[in-house]
């Protein structure tokens, strides 16, 4: 007899304090889900699953622009998969896609009312399609140049550099001609800012001054600034800017400002 497919997942078992703790999460092995194919639901096999700092958030029982991961669901999480089962030409069989599908071997996807899942071009690998063409490379895109409007010739400060939205961040900056600092936490993360990413200059804030290191790096001021921590940080990049203005726009801790003249878009 053919055992039958069941559904691991990892639930929220309780509302972490501070750092998350392996007594957070309960393993469950659950039935396989099943699609309304009909209603143009597919059913999703999970293959590679992204940690995202987004979750942390969801994971507190507060107000969001989702609501908190409900104790006892799987966590929610992004992932990327294969579609197993459909009857929507969306999404056909053997296509992958990514959603937010939890942290589970099999989700239901493009149900009524959720938002949908994003379909994966065929010679993007899983690992690529939640990694440098996922989220925090959209994040970083849109806040670099849409919100931002990078210039050519600018002068741009990203902290949390090291990080999955600050590297990328960095690296358009680079490559839409910009000069580009980054912020990141010990020598070997700001080396590797600098040799690998091509980062102007880095400044390691748990050994440097970080206002005296902007002032000196960037003495006519910081045109535009990606911050991806807040606190001291944020307080310094904004020191760091002429007196000639700017905008700021901030997502929970992060913020993105910009020493532009022009009106800035609304956010």
């Amino acid at each position: 007899m053919t055992a039958q497919p069941v559904n691991r997942q990892w639930l929220l078992a309780r509302r972490p304090v501070g750092h998350v703790r392996v007594e957070d999460f309960a393993r469950h092995d659950a039935p396989l889900p099943v699609a309304d194919l009909a209603a143009g639901e597919i059913l999703v096999r999970n293959l590679v699953f992204g940690f995202d700092p987004a979750q942390r958030g969801w994971m507190d029982d507060v107000p969001s622009y989702l609501p908190p991961i409900a104790l006892g669901d799987p966590v929610r999480g992004s992932a990327a998969g294969l579609v197993i089962a459909s009857a929507n030409p969306a999404y056909p069989e053997g296509a992958m896609v990514r959603g937010l599908f939890g942290w589970q071997d099999y989700a239901v996807a493009a149900r009524a009312g959720e938002a949908p899942p994003t379909p994966v071009a065929p010679d993007f690998s899983p690992e690529e399609a939640i990694g440098v063409f996922g989220a925090a490379s959209l994040t970083a895109y849109v806040g670099m140049v849409h919100v931002g409007r990078l210039a050519a010739g600018d002068t741009v400060l990203v902290s949390g550099a090291a990080g999955a939205v600050g590297c990328i961040a960095l690296q358009i900056a680079r490559l839409k001609g910009a000069r580009a600092i980054g912020i990141a936490g010990g020598p070997e993360k700001c080396r590797w800012l600098v040799e690998e990413y091509g980062a102007d200059a880095a400044i390691d804030y748990r050994s440097e001054n970080v206002r005296a290191r902007l002032r000196a790096l960037a003495p006519d001021g910081i045109d535009l600034f990606y911050d991806n921590v807040g606190g001291p940080i944020l307080e310094a990049g904004i020191a760091n800017t002429p007196a000639s203005g700017g905008s700021c726009c901030a997502a929970r801790s992060p913020a993105i400002m910009t020493n532009r003249a022009r009106p800035a878009r609304a956010t």
